[in-house]
């Protein structure tokens, strides 16, 4: 090959390379994972020995998730500043913060300084909190979803070996097994399908996270601004009155969103430790179908593919991944480097303070929609695979002629709790999120006609920093009814394992079959103890 056109080989495959370094972001891709399988061997003495699967296709046996993508050292210090962030020492750490604030301030006498300087300090949290709570609604997701894989890929399996130990089973007939299945009663499994306890102080956050996330807490949030306003005419519509409404919105932006990261930590940790519970359960009815079948073929494959997206929704996700990612934070650390190198030429004045709330404040108003918008695009996606893996139970639950234990009903929505979701829905829709790129554009063009003023600054702050505030808010309660929907389907699914187990039992005259009080396999004390 001549040496010019090796050149422009190279050159193309960099380019190349930089070009889809760029279009990453945003990008949809599939789900692949399978449930740990428990390969046994049936020795002379009937015992079982378990073997670790090796390989980078199936998940290994210690962990319940199979993470198959690699990520980098710099993904993984993320994900770790994520995690910290949502933990309770942070969030205790911010109210102790926020009282000291308070208490400065009513020393100090509430000078202009104090409120700017909470202001500037609840933007850059804020500003932070936004990349963190992205990246954490999509690592949660991606978890949520693998897990669903893993379950479904099992309940294959449980489908297969369930058909092959009816039909090879010369001790029952098919209407013995009928009759058999019937005497199993509906309520059988009892208290066994309870699901760990949360501690005091996780039922208390539960209880706060339910009150700051309620259409009354909407009420009382939209009081409060209708109050504002209604006081403006008396202060002469001045800067100072748009601070104390900056002032406030920050106190609520900065405990909301350090909040809403606490509560999806917690919930997600629970959720863990129930899944936990339905893995052991799950074992158990494996082993106990491949000691009789005979059966080692691998848990297979589940695959989960992403929705179709259109193009503004590529473009949204886009975003959002932008900011869900290092290369966000590494575009504001350049922000701030740059506001910080301009503050002695500005002599360090109000204006030089407001300009970073300024730009957080209208970057954050974008974030908000963004943020609800992928949520409710994820929970969403959740939602179809929760249905598609109770289908599958319910195939197998129908096939052996047993009872699909009843599952638990959603009691009927309050209308204050409809007119909330309500609401979220809207704020969710892709329309919302170009509404909020057009604000953003307009309050830009008023504040440069005012050559970015005091006044100038504050109309950028004031209305993004209100409806975000009103977003958040919004956003918590989303996350409060999916965990709430969560839970449930946990305890479902827990229920129709432990009655697959008995009946597996049953028909195969397995030695040791427990009664219904000793059906608690996984032990919901041990559990709490080793925890």
């Amino acid at each position: 090959m001549p040496q010019e056109t090796k050149k422009i080989t190279q050159k193309s495959g960099i380019f190349r390379r930089i070009g889809l370094y760029l279009c990453s972001p945003g990008r949809q891709f599939t789900i692949q994972s399978a449930a740990p399988t428990q390969f046994i061997n049936k020795n002379y003495d009937d015992s079982i020995q378990e073997i670790k699967i090796v390989g980078n296709d199936l998940p290994d046996n210690k962990s319940i998730y199979n993470e198959t993508n690699k990520k980098s050292i710099g993904a993984r210090v993320f994900d770790s500043l994520t995690d910290f962030a949502g933990s309770s020492l942070m969030f205790l750490l911010t109210c102790a913060i926020l009282i000291a604030w308070a208490i400065a301030g009513g020393v100090l006498g509430a000078p202009d300084e104090w409120q700017i300087a909470m202001q500037d300090g609840s933007s850059i949290q804020c500003y932070y909190s936004d990349s963190l709570l992205m990246r954490q609604q999509q690592n949660h997701c991606n978890r949520l979803l693998t897990i669903i894989a893993q379950l479904r890929s099992r309940s294959n399996t449980f489908d297969k070996l369930l058909r092959y130990t009816q039909n090879n089973n010369p001790s029952l007939s098919l209407s013995e097994l009928k009759d058999l299945a019937e005497k199993i009663p509906e309520d059988s499994v009892g208290d066994a399908a309870n699901l760990p306890t949360e501690n005091t102080y996780d039922s208390i956050c539960n209880w706060a996270s339910d009150a700051v996330g309620s259409l009354w807490a909407l009420i009382i949030y939209m009081g409060g601004i209708i109050a504002w306003i209604a006081v403006g005419h008396s202060l002469g519509f001045s800067d100072e009155w748009q601070l104390y409404i900056n002032t406030g919105v920050a106190v609520e932006l900065t405990f909301t969103s350090m909040f809403l990261q606490n509560t999806r930590r917690r919930h997600m940790v629970y959720l863990e430790k129930c899944l936990k519970c339905i893995q052991r359960t799950d074992i158990d009815l494996e082993i106990l179908l491949r000691k009789t079948s005979g059966n080692n073929t691998p848990n297979p494959i589940v695959v989960i593919k992403p929705h179709p997206v259109s193009r503004s929704i590529r473009v949204i996700d886009y975003y959002g991944d932008v900011i869900g990612t290092g290369l966000g934070i590494f575009i504001s650390i350049c922000v701030f480097i740059a506001w910080f190198s301009i503050g002695n030429v500005m002599s360090w004045d109000d204006n030089w303070w407001l300009i970073l709330g300024t730009y957080t404040g209208l970057v954050g108003f974008i974030d908000g929609f963004v943020l609800r918008n992928v949520y409710f695009r994820q929970d969403k996606l959740l939602d179809e695979q929760f249905d598609v893996l109770i289908d599958n139970d319910k195939a197998i639950f129908q096939y052996i002629n047993l009872y699909l234990p009843e599952q638990n009903k959603f009691k009927k929505r309050a209308f204050s709790e409809r007119l909330s979701s309500k609401m979220g829905d809207v704020c969710a829709h892709p329309l919302a999120v170009l509404f909020s790129v057009c604000v953003v554009v307009g309050l830009i063009c008023v504040a440069s006609g005012m050559n970015w003023n005091t006044t100038g600054q504050l109309l950028c702050n004031t209305p993004t920093m209100i409806i975000e505030g009103f977003l958040l808010i919004v956003l918590l309660h989303a996350h409060n009814m999916s965990n709430t929907n969560r839970r449930v389907q946990m305890h479902d699914i827990l229920v129709r394992r432990l009655r697959l187990l008995q009946y597996t039992r049953m028909i195969t005259g397995s030695e040791g079959c427990q009664t219904v009080d000793e059906l608690n396999l996984f032990g919901i004390k041990e559990a709490e103890k080793k925890s």
